[in-house]
């Protein structure tokens, strides 16, 4: 990750009006697995985990990634109720010039401008902590409310494509540039 001082990034805190954001870790496995479901990924590119210990791998994963400074996988927290669990954001290919966001909520969290305010959160980050040309904010163009998101904070189109899921969805991504 090319920041632009030097942070522990198994420390990073982003706090916000209503959420909390922390590196993804282990004791996350539970709520992860919980809501990672169907209805939550029929927009996205992975497919939910089978069984708790594909969810700890991916944990695992995504801490050595953390480590190796080419990711940033978040734990999104409600601040009240405290520490609820309300999904994750991720920051992908931060070794890149052109990092990619990624976000989801559990459903219970949906539906009350919790994405917006966590992408905007972590754009803010960004914009401070790290040396890039833009974030790449790709979303399927059938998630409504996802979509909004890059345009609310002013994003514009960089490209359209499709992409074939490992289940074998086909999702039409609208590719934004915050």
């Amino acid at each position: 990750m090319a920041l632009c001082r030097d942070i522990d990034i198994l420390e990073v805190k982003i706090v916000t009006d209503r959420l909390i954001l922390r590196p993804t870790s282990l004791f996350d496995l539970d709520p992860i697995f919980r809501n990672f479901d169907g209805r939550v990924t029929r927009f996205m590119f992975p497919s939910p985990a089978r069984s708790s210990v594909e969810t700890a791998s991916f944990i695992t994963d995504s801490i050595d990634a953390m480590l190796n400074r080419t990711n940033l996988h978040l734990t999104i927290l409600h601040s009240d109720p405290k520490d609820q669990f309300a999904g994750c954001a991720e920051l992908h290919h931060t070794e890149s010039r052109t990092p990619e966001i990624g976000i989801w909520l559990a459903e219970g969290s949906q539906g009350m401008g919790l994405g917006l305010e966590a992408v905007a959160a972590v754009c803010n980050w960004v914009a401070d902590e790290v040396e890039c040309d833009y974030i790449r904010y790709p979303v399927d163009r059938a998630n409504g409310s996802s979509r909004n998101i890059p345009e609310s904070l002013g994003a514009e189109i960089e490209d359209e494509y499709d992409r074939v899921t490992p289940a074998g969805r086909i999702l039409n991504i609208v590719e934004n540039r915050i």
